[in-house]
């Protein structure tokens, strides 16, 4: 067991580390998926409320492994204004020696909108019925193509 642990590079228990967090946040977004199809479909206030809710942390979900991904293989996360922005589009470069782009640009795109759930009030995207189910009923198309691009980039970052 000892000889195994020092086969084993920093960088690459750096890696298996990043690898692990990231499938961490997969998993947690993936039951948010399961929620979001198991949320009740009425219109009163509250069910469209944690409906919007579970929006909101999907869409965190995607954020902290980008930011993850950010602080171990970049230039770390963006300090500017719009540093969610300009998060979203890092992850879509390829940084020449570092790491392949994690996303592509049409994934970006669908993810700029939910992006912009963090700046709608929970209460009016709640009270939005037709805003609301627009934001469901694309999730988990969005969500399996984020998986899809972020188990690429993972399985690149252990080397398979």
């Amino acid at each position: 067991m000892l000889r195994a642990r020092l086969a084993v590079t920093l960088e690459d228990a750096l890696a298996r580390h990043l690898a692990a967090e990231i499938e961490s946040e997969l998993a947690a977004m993936a039951q948010l998926v399961t929620e979001s199809a198991n949320a009740p479909r009425s219109n009163d206030i509250y069910a469209r409320r944690a409906r919007a809710s579970i929006v909101y942390d999907l869409y965190g979900g995607a954020e902290r492994i980008f930011e993850r991904i950010a602080a171990k293989l970049g230039d770390g996360v963006p300090n500017a204004a719009n540093w969610d922005q300009q998060l979203l589009s890092d992850m879509t470069r390829d940084i020449d020696g570092v790491r392949p782009a994690v996303i592509d640009d049409d994934l970006r795109d669908r993810l700029k909108e939910y992006r912009l759930i963090r700046f709608i009030s929970l209460a009016i995207t709640a009270n939005d019925k037709r805003g609301l189910h627009r934001f469901e009923e694309r999730l988990p198309k969005m969500v399996d193509d984020l998986q899809t691009q972020v188990r690429a980039f993972t399985a690149w970052l252990l080397g398979n």
